[in-house]
Parts: structure tokens; C-alpha cells; sequence
């Protein structure tokens, strides 16, 4: 494959033309199922699709441009974003680092198996102490359901200037994926809610999985949506939840097995591609 033919491949598989654009809430639905991560705005350097891309049909989209109201596709795109909590297909998430990621079911499941609670002995990356905040906000959504920032802020911070502790707060706990993003029904506004609030029979299902298998199925779940990427594009991604030395091992066992096959024609980060077969 060549670097042109990746680029085909992603307009094809992630819908960057007219022609392939949802043309509903209900298709938007069936691309983030097909597609099993995807960001909400265009995100440069990593290899999933952006949603708004994808509901725009074009690569080079606006990304600012739901908050136009007068916008023909806001009132689809606020439609496929209250599924988050009504449905639960999907749900956005904070551990893959600074962006949140849109999952579908089969991702969240097995991303709650390995990064979702200590009860579990679920962490595969570096344990953390809660601090006092994290741990109050976490009572707080658990008792309360899904809040927004400002009812947090009002709720557990004495001064406004904490409002940057809470932000702090809120993003580290979404690494942990303690707390999830979601917009409720009837809602505009981004809401937080811990995962066993937002799905208890999920987060249920999660703890019969097999840890290795979770990793093998998210790594090749990850190659297909992006069609082909490296080695370093694939530890850069999950670095929050799985450490170097598992990835390795992981990719050099898929490799073995031939479940993933290195591409000697694409080069991406310097390296041979990855791919599944």
C-alpha cells in the first residue's frame, strides 16, 4: 500500500466525500459503530476519523462550525450527541490524553475492563492517588447523576478561581475514565457522570472480560479504523492505558499469529506500517 492508497482507503472507510455522508442521526449512529472511535472536531496526527468531518463529507470542514445554529447540520449533529445518554451506544471519553474520543459499546466495555476502577485491580498504566477533589467530585456525581460543570463548581468549590483546580480534576479523572462526557437529552451543554452511573450493566459486563484479549481486540479495532499506522502512532494513542512494554508484547504476539501483518511498502513515523490482515 502506498501512502496515496491510505489516503483513499480513509476517505473511503471514514466518509470524506458528499457522496458517503450521513444524511441522518441515525446513519451518524451506524458510522461511529462502524468506526469505533472517532473524535468530535479534526484532530492533527492521530489516525481516527473526526466526526464533523465525516457528517460534512469533506476533509477540510470547518471545525468550529456546529455553534452556528443556522447551521443545516447542528440540529443533527446535537441529535446524535444526546444518543449518548438515552441509547447508550456511545459515550465520549477522556482517557486517550488531552482530546476526548467518541467510543462505541464494544470500545467503552473493554476500556472500562482495564482502565475503570481500582476495586478491579483493573489499571494497566501507572496507579494514582486520588486527591480530595477528584475523590468529592466522584461522590458527588454518583449521588447526584449527570451534572454540569457549573453545578460541580457551585457544588464542591468555595472560590471561583478553583474553577482551574476543577478543570484539573475533571481531566485527570477522565484518564482514569472515572468520569465520562455526556449530553443528555433535552440538553445542549456538556454534562459529566461516572461510568457506573451512566451504565451499570456495562461496567458489569466489563469485569467478566479477559484483560489480554481486551488489548488485542482494542489494538486491531484501532488498525482497522485507521486503515494502517505505526507502531509508535499506536502507543502515542493508548499511552494513558496500556504501558510500552505491553503494546509490544501484544503487537509482537498479533504479529506472530498474523492477526496484524507489517506492510514493507508504507513507511509512516519511519517504520514499516502496521495493519490488520
Amino acid at each position: 500500500m502506498t501512502k496515496r492508497e491510505l489516503k483513499e482507503r480513509r476517505v473511503e472507510r471514514w466518509r470524506l466525500r458528499p457522496d458517503l455522508a450521513p444524511n441522518d442521526e441515525k446513519e451518524i449512529r451506524a458510522f461511529i459503530k462502524d468506526a469505533g472511535f472517532c473524535f468530535t472536531y479534526h484532530i492533527s496526527k492521530d489516525t481516527i476519523p473526526s466526526l464533523i468531518q465525516t457528517i460534512t463529507g469533506s476533509s477540510t470542514a470547518n471545525n468550529h462550525f456546529i455553534y452556528s445554529s443556522d447551521d443545516p447540520f447542528h440540529e443533527m449533529l446535537n441529535e446524535t450527541f444526546r444518543a449518548y445518554y438515552k441509547k447508550k451506544l456511545f459515550v465520549e471519553v477522556g482517557v486517550f490524553g488531552k482530546h476526548p474520543v467518541i467510543v462505541y459499546r464494544d470500545i467503552f466495555i473493554r476500556l472500562y475492563r482495564i482502565a475503570g476502577t481500582d476495586i478491579r485491580g483493573g489499571y494497566l498504566a501507572r496507579r494514582k492517588r486520588n486527591t480530595n477533589l477528584e475523590k468529592a467530585i466522584i461522590a458527588f456525581l454518583n449521588d447526584k447523576g449527570p451534572v454540569t460543570r457549573r453545578e460541580l463548581r457551585i457544588s464542591l468549590m468555595s472560590k471561583k478561581t478553583n474553577s482551574i483546580a476543577l478543570t484539573k480534576a475533571l481531566e485527570s479523572l477522565g484518564r482514569q475514565l472515572k468520569v465520562i462526557r455526556i449530553r443528555q437529552a433535552g440538553y445542549d451543554g456538556l454534562m459529566w457522570i461516572t461510568p457506573e452511573k451512566w451504565n451499570p450493566r456495562l461496567c458489569t459486563e466489563a469485569s467478566k472480560l479477559e484483560r489480554d484479549e481486551v488489548i488485542e481486540y482494542l489494538i486491531t479495532r484501532f488498525l482497522q479504523t485507521s486503515v494502517a499506522t505505526s507502531r509508535k502512532a499506536l502507543k502515542r494513542f493508548f499511552n494513558h492505558i496500556i504501558p510500552p512494554e505491553v503494546m509490544d508484547r501484544t503487537l509482537n504476539s498479533l504479529i506472530q499469529r498474523r492477526l496484524v501483518v507489517v506492510d514493507p511498502d508504507l513507511i509512516i513515523d519511519g517504520k514499516k506500517a502496521l495493519k490488520t490482515r
